[in-house]
């Protein structure tokens, strides 16, 4: 491993240590695991068939890949806070990304769905 991937490696877990919150991530299956999450968001943007420029801003959850140890996938659903937080994208971009280098973190794009006593 070299001198920035050292680096990168140190950051993610300084990051994923002093700024991180639990979350539970509820996969679609049924499963269900308490990871640490870095808050985040990405603000979309896209153009609608009238030239009117869209924006959608999405909460980001950004997870050790250690931690986060399976693909995120559309429609899973993170709580936070008592809220819950479907994982999608929009304009058909990917639901998750890497963020930094090495690929030692995820970053998952999320829309707010509603609180968690919530159907």
């Amino acid at each position: 491993m070299g001198l920035l991937e050292e680096g990168a490696a140190w950051l993610s877990d300084i990051s994923r240590s002093a700024l991180s919150v639990e979350v539970e991530y509820r996969r679609r299956e049924g499963a269900v695991k308490a990871i640490p999450a870095v808050i985040g968001r990405t603000l979309f943007r896209a153009e609608d068939p009238y030239g009117v420029t869209i924006r959608v801003e999405s909460r980001d959850f950004i997870v050790s890949a250690k931690d986060a140890d399976f693909t995120p996938e559309r429609g899973d659903v993170i709580v936070y806070l008592n809220r819950r937080y479907e994982v999608l994208a929009p304009n058909g971009e990917p639901v998750w990304r890497w963020s930094g280098t090495g690929n030692n973190t995820r970053r998952i794009h999320t829309k707010e769905i509603g609180g968690n006593n919530e159907h």
